[in-house]
């Protein structure tokens, strides 16, 4: 049993984002946004593993932007996002790990101290959720005004 693995969800098609490439395979800072993400778990030291929700329309791109790391065999997802996840735990079966954590692969910032505290949870609790406070002020647009 493998104690602990990340599920990178990465089969979107970023149509709001725009572009023929989908968001996670575009370049920030020199590499790809999926590559970012999957490092932050790929380097952790309390992440056995990491598997890959994929398009399959995408394998190309997939290889492309994590060659040179190890990681499990991606999985193909579903329609939607959560059936993505599903498919991506369905997945994981055979492994047997006691914690996942799933990630969304447009999400290339998060880092070690958020997987910690995330872990951490899960020593008290079923599940976890990340969460970070707003810094930007919210506003409410209501009869062409700010409310």
């Amino acid at each position: 049993m493998v104690d602990c693995i990340a599920l990178v969800v990465a089969g979107g098609r970023g149509a709001r984002f725009g572009g023929e490439l989908p968001k996670q395979y575009r370049r920030l800072a020199a590499r790809t946004i999926l590559r970012h993400s999957v490092e932050a778990f790929y380097r952790h030291p309390r992440v056995g593993g990491v598997r890959v929700v994929i398009h399959p329309d995408d394998r190309r791109h997939y290889d492309e932007a994590v060659h040179g790391l190890d990681l499990l065999a991606p999985c193909f997802g579903g329609k939607e996002r959560q059936d993505s996840a599903r498919l991506g735990l369905e997945s994981l079966a055979d492994l047997k790990p006691a914690r996942v954590l799933i990630h969304d692969a447009a999400r290339p910032l998060v880092d070690a101290g958020t997987i910690d505290r995330v872990i951490a949870a899960l020593d008290d609790a079923p599940g976890a959720i990340a969460a970070i406070p707003v810094t930007d002020t919210l506003k409410r647009w209501e009869d062409g005004r700010i409310s």
